[in-house]
């Protein structure tokens, strides 16, 4: 279980580390309305990945089950990790930073759960975090909660350092740095990609 929750910490930080709309979102409300407010953002972040968990959980145990399914869960997993290595690779992001107009609690929670949960690639991230834990790695119940619980804390944690420093971060926040962010989560990725594969590959070979 100690490993499960260091895993968990550790993808949640890979998956802290997207620069979507939900980082600039908060990067720029911390500066513009402080700290705490993005508590609240952060907060309906990780609300809205509680529900991603529980649909791709269930979703994930529809899964086929038997001796092809680890097969399928590693070769869907692995493609999906090379769409997205090769995705980022090719990127050339721009920063985007959105002026914040809202300053209820209510309305900051509501805003960041909307901008993580109607982002289609978190919920396919999730399901396919889910099938691994089930289907490749074979996680008890108890010990996939240990991840998803560590995965949460790593993700409400990193926001929480983000919005601590918004203001340092948005300075070096240029096109280049972003570049060079894709670079490194795209390789990531396709690392993951060939460590996923690399069993199926390896008994082909042999």
């Amino acid at each position: 279980m100690v490993y499960a929750l260091f895993y968990g910490l550790g993808i949640g930080v890979v998956l802290s580390s997207m620069l979507g709309t939900v980082f600039f979102f908060l990067v720029q409300n911390s500066i513009a309305n402080g700290f705490k407010s993005s508590v609240f953002i952060a907060t309906g972040v990780i609300t809205s990945d509680i529900l991603l968990i529980a649909l791709s959980y269930f979703n994930a145990n529809l899964f086929p089950s038997g001796g092809y399914a680890e097969t399928l869960v590693r070769i869907g997993g692995a493609l999906l990790l090379l769409v997205m290595g090769f995705g980022n690779i090719r990127k050339h992001s721009k920063p985007q930073f959105a002026v914040p107009v809202y300053s209820s609690p209510w309305l900051l929670a509501s805003k960041g759960f909307m901008l993580n949960a109607l982002n289609p690639g978190n919920y396919i991230s999730w399901l396919s975090i889910s099938a691994l834990l089930i289907n490749v790695n074979h996680y008890t119940i108890g010990e996939r909660w240990w991840f998803y619980a560590g995965a949460l804390i790593s993700i409400f944690g990193m926001e929480m350092l983000i919005a601590l420093g918004a203001a340092k971060i948005k300075a070096y926040i240029s096109e280049r740095f972003m570049r060079r962010l894709d670079l490194v989560l795209g390789i990531v990725f396709l690392v993951f990609a060939v460590v996923l594969i690399w069993p199926l590959l390896r008994d082909l070979l042999t």
